[in-house]
Formats: C-alpha cells, sequence, structure tokens
C-alpha cells in the first residue's frame, strides 16, 4: 500500500514539473539548433500567415477545453477529502495534497497559455507540442494506476471512473492539439517560408551587424554588407525578447564581468556569494526561532536563549542586517571594477570602429550608449543580490513547508507566488512597450537638445532659437504623454500584486486557524507559518520594481550591446607585421573603390609619388581627391587593386605602425576643449616645449600664441571655436611636425580663408613640406604651382598628369580650370582695387 501511495505521489508531482521542465528544454535545444530565417516572397509570407491564423485559433479553441475538465478534478478531490477523513482498513491513504498541489499547477499552466500574448498574436510552437505529448504521457500513466488499483485505494469506484473519464478527455484534447500542429507544420514544410518563433533571430542586427556569422567585411564599404544605422536590423527588445536571447547576446560582455586581473576581487566574489548563503540560512532560521520563543513564553518564565538567539539572528537577517551590510560593503570595489571594464572596453571598441560607424551614428546616441556600464552593473547586482535569493527563499519555504508542515501550505506558497510572479511578468511586458518607447522619447529629447547646443552657431546665424526651443518643447511633450502612460500602468500592477497577496495570507491564516482548532497544529506553528509568509511577501513586494529595473536595465545595456556587436570594416590580418620607417614612395596600383555598394568613387586609379616630393590632386566635388586620402590612411578598404608604401601593400601591416608615418592636416581641423600646450602635444606627448616652440614657429603661429591671455595654457573651446580658422590649421601644421612623419597629407588646408592668412599658411606649408612626401588636395590651383606632379581627377578616374606647366600646355580639364579661377581672382582684386578708389576719393 505504501508502494502505491509513494508512486501516486512522484507521478503528481512530476506532472506539473515534467510539463515546466519539458517546455523549457525544448526551447534550449531550440535555440541552440536553431536556423537562420530564409528570405520569403510576399505570397510565401501571406500564405504562412494565414496558416498560422488558423492553425493557432483551432489549437487556441481546443485548449479552452482543458482547464473545465482540470478543474472539476480538483473539485471532485476536494469534495471526497472534505467528507472521508478515516481511511478504510487495508487501503493506501490516497495523496490528497499532492493530487491538488499536481493539477492546480497544470490547471495554471494552460490557464496562463490562454491569456493574451502581450507580444503579438498567440502562436503555439514546437516546444509546446513537446510539453503536451509529455502531459499525455503522464496522464496515461496516472489514470491507468488508478484505474488498476482501484481496489487498493481509499477512493470509491464511481470517482475513480469519473477521474478516469476525465482524464482520458484530456488526452484526447492534448493528442488533437499535437496533431493540429503536425499538420501545420507539415503545410509549411515544403516552402519553408517563414521560420517560427524558436527559430528567428530576436537579437536583429546581431548576425547583421558585426556578430561572429556576419564575418570581418562589416563596415567595410565594399558593397557586401549594409551600413550601420537605425535600418541595420530590428532593434531587440527586452520584454519581447527571450532570457537566451539576452544571454547569448550578453555574452560578449562576460569576459568582463569576471575580474579575471584580480585574485583579491575574485576572492571577494567568492565571499559574497558565502555570506549570500548565510544570509538565506538566517532568512529561514528567524521564523522558527520565533515560533519557539513565542512556544517558550509563560508566566513566570523567560526564555533567555529563545530571546538572545531570535534578537542575533534577527540582526543578521535581510540586507540592512550585519551579513546584508557586510556584503555590500566588500562589493562595492568589484562594482566598480566591473564599471570600469566594461565603460572601458566600450569606449576603446568604439574608437576602433569605422569611420562609416561614426559617419552614420550621431554623438549623443553613442555617448549615450557608452553611459551603460551603470545599467549593465546594475542589472547583476539587482539579479544575484535580490531577485535570485527571492526566488530561493521561496523554494526553501516551500520544501520546508512541505516536510515540517503539510503540503498543502506548499501548495498554497506555490500557487501564490507563481500566480504572483506570472501576473508581475506578464503585466510587465505590456509596461515593457510603454517603456520602451518612453525610453526612445527620452534619447530624442535628449538628441534635440544635443544637436542645438553642438550646433550652436548655426542656430544663432539662422536666428532659429525660438524655432529650437519649441522643437525641444514639442520632445518634452511627447516624451511626458509616454511618461503617463507608464505612471498609471505602474498603479495597476500595485493593485494587481495587492490582491495577490491578500488572497495568500486569507489562505495561510484560514487552513492555519483550521487546523489549530482540530488540535493539528499550534499556535507557535501558526506564528512560524505567518512569519515565514511576512518574509516571502516583503521581497515579493519589491518584485515588481527588481523586475521592472531588470528589464529597463536590459533595455539600456542593449545599447553598450549594440556597440560591442558593431565590428570595425578594417580587420588586421593575423599575422600583420609593423612597418619599418619609410621612405616616403606612395603606390596606387589599380585601385577600385565604391562607399556602401554605390557606384564606383574610385575607378581603377594608378599613380606612384616618389619619395620627397609634392603630388597635388585636383578635380571638381566628388571626383575622388578625398576618398584617395581616406584610403591612403586606411579608414576604409580597397575594393580591388592596392597600396603601397615603400613596397608595403597596406593590409599587411599593423595599422598604428603604419599611421604614426603619415602626418595630416585636415580642411576643418577640430581641437579638443584643451589648452593649447594639449592640442600640440597630443600627436606626440613626449615633445619639449622646446620642440613645441619651434613647430609653431615654423607654422607661423607662436607669436600668436604668445599674445593670447594665457599664453599656451589658453583653452580653446568646444572643437577649437574660440581660433579662428587660420589658427585652427596652423595649431594643425605644427602639430603635424610634432608628429614629424615621413608623408603628409593636406587636404584643402588653405580653403576657405582670407588671401592673408593663406600666405601665412602656405608658408608654413612650404617649409613643413620639405623633404617629406607629400599628397595635397588643392582647392586654390595658385598654391600647387610648384607640385612634382599634378593630378586631374573625373568620376574616380585620374584623366590628366604632368607639372603645371606640362597641364596648361595640354589645354584640358586643368587648364580650363585655371582659367576659371585666375578670371574669378582678377575680377575679385578689380573690384577691391575700385572699392579703395572710392574710399579714397570720399576721404
Amino acid at each position: 500500500m505504501a508502494n502505491l501511495q509513494l508512486g501516486l505521489e512522484i507521478a503528481f508531482y512530476l506532472y506539473p514539473v515534467g510539463l515546466f521542465a519539458a517546455l523549457f528544454a525544448s526551447q534550449l535545444v531550440a535555440y541552440r539548433y536553431r536556423n537562420a530565417p530564409r528570405a520569403t516572397t510576399a505570397s510565401d509570407q501571406d500564405r504562412a500567415d494565414g496558416l498560422r491564423k488558423v492553425y493557432a485559433r483551432l489549437i487556441y479553441a481546443v485548449q479552452l477545453f482543458l482547464p473545465p475538465t482540470l478543474l472539476a478534478s480538483v473539485v471532485l478531490i476536494v469534495a471526497h477529502a472534505v467528507h472521508d477523513n478515516d481511511p478504510k482498513p487495508g487501503h493506501a491513504v490516497f495523496p490528497y495534497s499532492a493530487y491538488l498541489a499536481s493539477h492546480v499547477g497544470v490547471l495554471l499552466y494552460f490557464l496562463a497559455g490562454l491569456l493574451p500574448d502581450p507580444d503579438g498574436p498567440w502562436t503555439p510552437t514546437p516546444a509546446h507540442a513537446h510539453a503536451w505529448l509529455v502531459a499525455v504521457l503522464l496522464e496515461v500513466v496516472i489514470n491507468a494506476v488508478m484505474l488498476t488499483q482501484a481496489r487498493h485505494a481509499p477512493l470509491p469506484p464511481s470517482l475513480i471512473r469519473t477521474l478516469f473519464i476525465l482524464g482520458m478527455v484530456r488526452v484526447g484534447l492534448l493528442c488533437f492539439m499535437i496533431a493540429l500542429m503536425a499538420h501545420w507544420r507539415y503545410r509549411l514544410r515544403p516552402e519553408k517560408a517563414v521560420a517560427d518563433d524558436e527559430t528567428e533571430s530576436l537579437l536583429g542586427n546581431g548576425a547583421k551587424n558585426g556578430s561572429p556569422g556576419a564575418g570581418k567585411g562589416y563596415g567595410s564599404t565594399n558593397g557586401t554588407t549594409p551600413a550601420p544605422g537605425p535600418s541595420a536590423g530590428k532593434p531587440r527588445d527586452a520584454q519581447s525578447s527571450g532570457w537566451f536571447d539576452y544571454f547569448a547576446g550578453f555574452r560578449v560582455l562576460f569576459p568582463y564581468l569576471w575580474p579575471a586581473d584580480s585574485p583579491m576581487h575574485q576572492l571577494v566574489v567568492v565571499l559574497c556569494v558565502i555570506l549570500l548563503v548565510a544570509q538565506r540560512i538566517v532568512q529561514l532560521a528567524v521564523p522558527w526561532l520565533l515560533g519557539q520563543l513565542v512556544g517558550s513564553l509563560g508566566r513566570g518564565h523567560i526564555p533567555y536563549k529563545q530571546v538572545v538567539l531570535y534578537i542575533i539572528f534577527r540582526g543578521l537577517q535581510g540586507g540592512q542586517g550585519a551579513i546584508g551590510a557586510a556584503r555590500s560593503v566588500l562589493w562595492i570595489p568589484v562594482s566598480q571594477g566591473l564599471f570600469r571594464r566594461l565603460s572601458c572596453a566600450a569606449f576603446e571598441h568604439v574608437l576602433g570602429l569605422s569611420m562609416d560607424f561614426h559617419l552614420s551614428k550621431r554623438i549623443g546616441e553613442v555617448t549615450s550608449a557608452l553611459s551603460r556600464g551603470a545599467a549593465m552593473n546594475t542589472f547583476l547586482e539587482n539579479f544575484l543580490f535580490q531577485v535570485f535569493p527571492m526566488i530561493a527563499d521561496i523554494f526553501l519555504a516551500g520544501i520546508l513547508f512541505f516536510f515540517t508542515y503539510d503540503a498543502f501550505y506548499t501548495l498554497i506558497v506555490f500557487v501564490i507566488m507563481w500566480t504572483y510572479i506570472f501576473l508581475t511578468m506578464y503585466m510587465a511586458k505590456y509596461r515593457g512597450r510603454q517603456r520602451r518607447d518612453m525610453a526612445t522619447k527620452a534619447r530624442e529629447m535628449d538628441a534635440a537638445k544635443t544637436d542645438a547646443i553642438m550646433a550652436y552657431e548655426t542656430v544663432q546665424y539662422n536666428c532659429a532659437v525660438t524655432a529650437e526651443t519649441t522643437r525641444f518643447r514639442d520632445q518634452v511633450t511627447i516624451y511626458q504623454k509616454a511618461e503617463r502612460l507608464v505612471l498609471l500602468s505602474l498603479n495597476l500592477l500595485n493593485v494587481t500584486q495587492s490582491s495577490v497577496f491578500t488572497l495568500g495570507t486569507a489562505m495561510i491564516v484560514g487552513v492555519s486557524a483550521y487546523k489549530i482548532s482540530i488540535g493539528q497544529q499550534t499556535v507557535p506553528d501558526f506564528v512560524t507559518l505567518i512569519t515565514y509568509f511576512a518574509q516571502l511577501q516583503a521581497p515579493l513586494g519589491f518584485f515588481g520594481t527588481y523586475y521592472t529595473m531588470l528589464q529597463n536595465n536590459l533595455i539600456e545595456a542593449e545599447r553598450m550591446l549594440d556597440l560591442f556587436k558593431e565590428t570595425s570594416g578594417i580587420v588586421e590580418k593575423p599575422d600583420a607585421k609593423p612597418m619599418a620607417t619609410p621612405k616616403g614612395e606612395v603606390k596606387f596600383n589599380d585601385v577600385r573603390f565604391s562607399y556602401q555598394g554605390k557606384g564606383p568613387a574610385i575607378d581603377g586609379i594608378s599613380f606612384t609619388v616618389a619619395p620627397g616630393t609634392k603630388t597635388a590632386l585636383v578635380g571638381e566635388s566628388g571626383s575622388g581627391k578625398s576618398t584617395c586620402l581616406k584610403l591612403l590612411y586606411r579608414f576604409y578598404d580597397i575594393n580591388s587593386g592596392s597600396i603601397t608604401i615603400d613596397g608595403q601593400d597596406l593590409r599587411d601591416v599593423k595599422l598604428d605602425s603604419m599611421r604614426k608615418h603619415i602626418g595630416v592636416v585636415p580642411q576643418d581641423t577640430v581641437l579638443f576643449n584643451a589648452t593649447i600646450m594639449y592640442n600640440l602635444q597630443y600627436a606626440n606627448p613626449d615633445a619639449t616645449e622646446e620642440q613645441v616652440y619651434a613647430a609653431t614657429q615654423a607654422a607661423n603661429i607662436h607669436d600668436r600664441i604668445l599674445n593670447f591671455p594665457e599664453g599656451y595654457s589658453t583653452k580653446v573651446g568646444e572643437r577649437g571655436l574660440k581660433l579662428s580658422g587660420g589658427e585652427r590649421q596652423r595649431i594643425a601644421i605644427a602639430r603635424a611636425i610634432l608628429k614629424d612623419s615621413r608623408i603628409l597629407l593636406l587636404d584643402e588646408a588653405t580653403a576657405s580663408l582670407d588671401s592673408q592668412t593663406e600666405r601665412l599658411i602656405q608658408d608654413a606649408l612650404e617649409r613643413v613640406t620639405r623633404g617629406r612626401t607629400t599628397i595635397t588636395i588643392a582647392h586654390r590651383l595658385s598654391t600647387i604651382t610648384t607640385s612634382d606632379q599634378i593630378l586631374v581627377l573625373h568620376a574616380g578616374q585620374v584623366v590628366e598628369r604632368g607639372t603645371h606647366d606640362e597641364l596648361l600646355g595640354l589645354r584640358g580639364r586643368y587648364h580650363a580650370m585655371w582659367e576659371k579661377q585666375t578670371t574669378i581672382e582678377k575680377k575679385a582684386e578689380e573690384a577691391a582695387e575700385a572699392v579703395q578708389t572710392v574710399e579714397g576719393a570720399t576721404a
């Protein structure tokens, strides 16, 4: 008889556990071996959507009949248990609590499946079918054992037959649902049109934007991979994406989570885990000690031992207790180390990304994403020290109730806590949509503010202060509408949680009071039970907050994850070697290149720049001049051909070793908001003051700097805007001098400057370029007449080449450009002379 009772108990408890385990395991396996989604035509997509709607509705309709059969079985067993308190001799004691716990758990499982899906139309997956199959097997086993052993069971034959019929009805319904799922999958199989929820990548831009499967071509603009941007992939969602997806996505961050560089921090982590276990032990001991204390109280007697133990353990309990405080203090350096590793790694990663990335992203978005290391830090702390201990406490309490009191208390605890957690997470999915929308609106609001402040001069030039203020006010209004919805849904969630707690308290108090009245329980037991439940209630009361924080942290941390998912289009070869100090010979050998798969920006260019000579690139806008310099500096990789320095292909050498031999004077010099000395030494931090002074004198800026109130300690302002354009250009020239590179690139360094400033800069450039290999992009042809060769570019090709005199003799494109510029300059000079004449006559 005992074996029968034990077997039934095991089968009953396996029922709900088997359902959840089968679902979880199937989802895990499906995630592990899922295939990439395949492209489909519009007709295939429509057909797949139509089949999904039909079969999902059919399965949903069949599933509606399962909860009533389970509820009927529970009601029948409860009714019999109330009227049958005297088991017959020779019969086993029927495990009522196990039966109720089992079938109530299964009932909750199927009821949860009937709720509307916050993520979209309800769609069953093969993982659900696997769980249904496990349910069929367990239903058959349970009902077969009960029917074959009816003569030994304490239940009436009529009740057993009724339960058997209800069980077989469930088996039939489940088999029908499995058959529908199989037929649906079979009809989809020939087209293989759409991957279902389990095979579709939820980390939307992971594989598209630089995941391991994307290859190392990301960011290179050879047309094989789309450029990063808003449309590069569907953004992940902390509510719709499963935890599998997030942990799979965040594994790129795992190397930064463990303090591998600090044995001391590793020891602290282990110690914190030990203290966390100690907190769980104290959490279990406090209610039991309180029950012992209440049982020891009485007239004429003070239970000193129980009082002291309870006070000590009470002082150790909770996050504010001695153990929790010690753990928090010990965790501080670990937390700071994690933040430091994540933030610095993300910052270094962003600086190493391709120019495509930086051209396609707004500065505000990137800097916002870089600040999300704290969100990842908070997520780990909340999960490790708040959510995980809370769940552990629930299971420990359930086990303790099962073995110490009654399985019915375990049923109450698990049902109430599971209902609470499920409803919290279910409602949080709806709230997550609103929070995500609010976070998006907040970023848009910050971006509008940042854009306006960074474009301060443009705003002032166009008298757009009112327009920008209105635009920002509109963004604030949109954000506040989204915020209002979040706050309203929060209050609804609080009411739901309070109602579940009240129901649980009523059940615990009612059952415990009944057991005390019939002598099956004592008052100290009652105190212990209520205290345990109150302890579970306290952390669960914050579960909604913790879960919301976890979701928010994931939403914020995914911004940093997106940065780590981005990969540079410029990847060094594993066997790349450092570049030796070059003599300065530069060769373009049939170079072809296009931006993001567009038309060719460079179409078969070949030329050689001899060491120590000057080469100028001229041509209309879009002819490929600046692209040549970017390819030489290897901001992009070419599609075909080769670029060499002293015969060394740029793709075969290390980036830094190559770039340190190339100095650049850009058309628009951007300086750091620091001192002039800092900006000058940026290219060579080891440069002495004497070397700096020599460089600024060569760049015709030394005396000008000394005339500033603070000299070389003068702050240049955001992007150097406190200095004039000519001053910034001459500082860039001085910086190039300090870098002392054999190759110098001048990207229209004198464009958009007045004649006097241009002459000063031109004199400085003459001194700087002497003896160096120089490639110049020229806007004013008068500045390149002494070049050793001039290349005329048109539509990405070299159409003319030669010296200034040779090109004029060809009377081609260069000659036409020269004639046009000299005519314009003559007219400008004549106009200036006329103005001076009029002013002189007036005077």
